[in-house]
């Protein structure tokens, strides 16, 4: 039988611990019980919300990868941040969005924004950068 685990990390900015550590990473990482994958979610209204939570999931990313380097990682964002991965505001967190852009074409991460969200406030899929997946509907 193939277990299959997932888990879901709410990554608040007012969560935010120094040096990027999660207790479910904590928890996974002295664990050894391989996940499939970990799927990072944010739902956010701060317009810099990438600006932390990029280098946050890098590391987060990372700490993963060096116990489990098969593990898969998604992000998935749902709030108000996702329409800063639009390409016309894409400027505003160049450093952010060149991790987001690393994460994605070096490291297999997956990077999902809610296609029914979007459409709520007018937003075409297209007008997200390459990078981003639209799909459907967040969790």
């Amino acid at each position: 039988m193939i277990k299959f685990k997932v888990l879901v990390l709410l990554l608040l900015s007012s969560a935010v611990i120094a040096n990027y550590t999660h207790p479910s990473v904590n928890r996974l990482i002295q664990g050894n019980d391989e996940p499939v994958g970990v799927v990072f979610e944010l739902v956010e209204n701060d317009k810099s919300t990438w600006e932390w939570a990029a280098p946050m999931i890098q590391d987060l990313k990372m700490q993963l990868k060096a116990k489990y380097p098969e593990i898969e990682i998604a992000v998935v964002s749902h709030g108000r941040e996702q329409f800063q991965l639009i390409k016309k505001r894409a400027k505003r967190q160049k450093k952010a969005i060149s991790i987001l852009e690393d994460l994605v074409r070096k490291d297999n991460v997956n990077l999902h924004v809610c296609g029914t969200h979007s459409s709520w406030f007018g937003i075409n899929p297209n007008s997200y950068l390459d990078i981003v997946d639209v799909t459907v509907s967040g969790p």
